[in-house]
């Protein structure tokens, strides 16, 4: 009898639990409604759309005169943006000295591109080796580089994205 009294109580508990989850969680699929555009898509092959009126066709000279206008204003707007641009922006830092970590993912890319360069960095495996490290090091004095660390100079010479 004593066993009976708490497997009852842990049923309704448990029932008592799952009834609250159930009420208090978001249902897991809800519909979402179609937007308007394709609702309408979808409407108009059913009825065709009537040819517009020869009158509503034309456009009144004021209204092409603006947006030639504003056409004009938007090309200009342009070449002024450009030509201040140009003067005013600062030169260009070499970040080529700045050292770069490779994951695993650039670690491959770094080796095959060794690989393509007729260097051999061992097996194409991510991981950096002996032999993959002698490789980067030929690499960087071959192209006039200062070898040890991997920089964004010698990626940009193997063609790696970093």
């Amino acid at each position: 009898m004593k066993f009976n009294k708490k497997s009852t109580t842990i049923s309704c508990l448990v029932l008592f639990l799952s009834a609250a989850l159930m009420v208090g969680c978001k249902p897991i699929y809800e519909k979402k409604p179609l937007p308007p555009s394709e609702d309408k898509a979808a409407a108009a092959p059913a009825a065709p759309e009537p040819a517009p009126a020869p009158a509503a066709a034309a456009a009144p000279a004021e209204d092409v005169i603006e947006d030639v206008q504003s056409l004009e204003s938007l090309d200009s707007a342009g070449t002024d943006d450009e030509a201040a641009a140009a003067p005013e922006s600062e030169p260009i830092v070499d970040d080529g000295d700045d050292v770069v970590k490779p994951n695993s993912a650039m670690m491959r890319d770094i080796q095959q591109a060794l690989v393509n360069a007729g260097l051999n960095p061992g097996p194409v495996d991510g991981k950096s080796g002996a032999r993959t490290v002698a490789a980067i090091e030929a690499f960087q004095n071959q192209n006039g580089i200062p070898a040890g660390k991997i920089d964004k100079r010698t990626l940009r010479a193997l063609g790696v994205n970093f």
